[in-house]
């Protein structure tokens, strides 16, 4: 008698799935490892409220990287014409609340030892005068519209060129 053979079919079949799961697995032991290291134990892998309670460099490095995805998000929403103008309002003023929070990070980062973010982004905005889609105030202390915000009634009056 000949051993059963298997289909070759069903023998493949669960390698995808296994694939999938083990990456699922690493993904979420990566997400716990990095709430472990956070020294902050009331926080529990959320981004303080105040830069100032973090205490390690890579930490702000990680929490500024955070704010600058949620930036690119929001400025990438607020692109959209079908949003409704309470939407892009409140949008605009989230994406200004984010660029004021990444620069208290900045400076967090700054006096924990690492880089100077704010002189770099400085001078890569001075290089890079085009192809950044905003227009500010002049005197708003640096409040900015971006996208289908800079179309609203009664922002395009305010603007000096």
């Amino acid at each position: 008698a000949k051993p059963e053979q298997t289909n070759s079919k069903e023998g493949n079949m669960a390698r995808p799935e296994e694939k999938a799961q083990n990456m699922l697995n690493k993904w979420v032991k990566m997400r716990e490892d990095e709430a472990k290291i956070s020294t902050n134990p009331t926080l529990k892998g959320r981004r303080p409220y105040l830069a100032s309670l973090c205490e390690k460099c890579f930490e702000a490095e990680k929490w500024r990287k955070q704010i600058i995805r949620e930036i690119g998000n929001g400025i990438r929403d607020i692109q959209n014409p079908g949003l409704g103008v309470h939407a892009i309002r409140d949008l605009n003023d989230k994406i200004n609340k984010l660029l004021r929070e990444k620069r208290h990070w900045n400076k967090r980062i700054l006096e924990l030892g690492g880089p100077d973010y704010q002189s770099i982004e400085r001078t890569s905005a001075s290089r890079e005068t085009e192809g950044y889609d905003t227009i500010g105030l002049k005197g708003s202390s640096g409040y900015q519209y971006f996208g289908e915000a800079k179309k609203l009634p009664g922002v395009k009056v305010r603007f000096v060129y």
